[in-house]
């Protein structure tokens, strides 16, 4: 893989100047394939994780369990 930078500059007002890179890439089609792949079983994962989530959400909602505030949390007392 060759990264070939182009520099360009454009003037944007009397004290700043704009530099652009354009850099381009050479990368094998099975390369984009796998990390496809890869992206999609983590998707399914993701999404499994987010109804667990929300069916243990709902649970404990039903059970009339809420969530403390993040400021009043206590770390829990030892019982030595």
């Amino acid at each position: 893989m060759k990264n070939k930078e182009y520099p360009k500059f454009e003037k944007v007002d009397d004290h700043t100047i704009r530099i652009i890179q354009e850099v381009a890439e050479e990368v094998p089609l099975h390369v984009i394939v796998g990390n496809y792949e890869k992206l999609k079983k983590q998707k399914q994962s993701i999404i499994a994780t987010e109804k667990n989530i929300e069916t243990l959400l709902e649970s404990a909602k039903k059970l009339g369990i809420t969530p403390l505030d993040a400021k009043n949390v206590e770390p829990p007392k030892s019982k030595r």
